[in-house]
């Protein structure tokens, strides 16, 4: 009997990865674990199926976690990535395996370090498993397979959205996530080191497959420039980067808010009293009900892995084009962060993946199987040589 806990199930990709384990696993029972019961309970009565359950969840106290999760096979992390160590702690004290959405770099390395423990309990977490990271560490393996020399991993998201709301900002996941990669010090792999740099820097201007057309992306903090670098080190891998390209108002409005200091968590002293920035930000913003409308966005997610073979420089780029699911009327972002989670679940738990330990997608999830899996999904793969060397 296998049984996969989603928690925070009821959130924008949380219920993405709900609906996609229902429609498309064998597992038995599916439990949308969630403190906001009233949503969990509301998602699964609009689903309405008998293998899925609503439960009450704290993820702020392991012990109560671990006792929710006895019985389960895998538990997604579908919650803020701060509580990630915690909720890996819960699930390896259940005996369930785990994956999570990822960490921005150094969680995530704060993760890695319970790889031997893991080991030992026989479980596999896997680290970073929705579009960016994930399908893009999984599509960086497979440029990489093509090549005897890899010099440069760059990974670029692009996205652009042709609904205009009536709505100061409307942002595509967490509003915590996103200040923290407009706030952060993104880090790149840079000739065969880590290294810090300046928020928002590195901006360049690409151009993707329409609709996405021409988009302009910053460095920012990601867990794929943690794992990538380590994951082909036997190939020569010197540098590593991640760039993310919000459409452009969206993009201005951030930049602006978090130069006027509105992406701070730090308490700011008044004559009255004290106020952290970012949840001021997130208050009001909360005080705009955001219109009810059909999603209709799109989002590129390009690898290039550059390097060479047979002596032959070459530039592989693997890419895919996402668009809104019209079906569950959800974003792309939030469609190609949640079915990827779902995919590796079920491959976990019905024995396609035997790997164990804490590891990086692109380590323990086979390319072929994820890649046919997506593709049922209207989720498309492509990958090609181009002529130049570095694009």
């Amino acid at each position: 009997m296998s049984k996969i806990v989603v928690l925070g199930g009821a959130g924008a990709m949380g219920q993405v990865i709900v609906r996609d384990l229902v429609k498309t696993s064998k597992c038995d029972e599916i439990v949308i674990a969630e403190f906001n019961l009233q949503a969990a309970e509301a998602l699964r009565k609009e689903i309405n199926s008998p293998k899925l359950h609503a439960q009450f969840a704290d993820l702020t106290k392991t012990a109560e976690l671990s006792k929710l999760l006895q019985g389960a096979t895998v538990l997604i992390n579908s919650t803020p990535y701060v509580f990630n160590v915690s909720v890996m702690e819960a699930a390896l004290a259940a005996g369930c395996h785990y994956l999570d959405l990822g960490g921005l770099f150094h969680v995530t390395k704060k993760q890695l370090e319970l790889h031997e423990r893991y080991v030992k309990a026989n479980l596999l977490a896997v680290l970073g498993m929705g579009a960016a990271p994930g399908m893009t560490n999984i599509m960086a393996a497979e440029g990489a397979q093509e090549l005897d020399k890899i010099d440069d991993i760059d990974i670029v998201v692009g996205c652009i959205d042709f609904v205009e709301l009536d709505h100061p900002l409307v942002l595509p996941y967490a509003i915590d996530t996103i200040l923290d990669e407009y706030t952060k010090e993104p880090m790149v792999f840079e000739n065969g080191d880590y290294k810090p740099k300046p928020p928002m820097s590195g901006e360049i201007e690409l151009d993707f497959p329409e609709p996405v057309g021409k988009c302009k992306a910053i460095l920012t903090l990601h867990s794929e420039v943690l794992t990538i670098p380590k994951s082909f080190a036997d190939k020569g891998l010197r540098g590593t980067t991640f760039r993310l390209g919000l459409p452009s108002a969206m993009h201005d409005k951030l930049k602006f808010l978090v130069e006027l200091g509105f992406g701070g968590s730090k308490e700011v002293q008044t004559d009255k009293s004290s106020f952290v920035p970012r949840k001021v930000l997130a208050k009001m913003l909360s005080q705009f009900p955001i219109p009810q409308c059909v999603p209709d966005d799109c989002e590129a997610v390009r690898v290039d892995v550059i390097g060479s073979k047979g002596g032959a420089k070459k530039t592989i780029r693997v890419e895919s084009i996402i668009r809104a699911d019209t079906e569950w009327k959800v974003s792309c972002g939030a469609y190609d962060t949640g079915v990827p989670p779902s995919i590796v679940a079920q491959m976990i738990a019905d024995g396609t993946i035997t790997d164990r330990g804490v590891l990086a997608p692109e380590v323990c999830v086979p390319r072929k199987e994820f890649f046919d899996a997506l593709a049922k999904r209207r989720i498309t793969i492509e990958k090609r040589v181009l002529e130049l060397a570095k694009c």
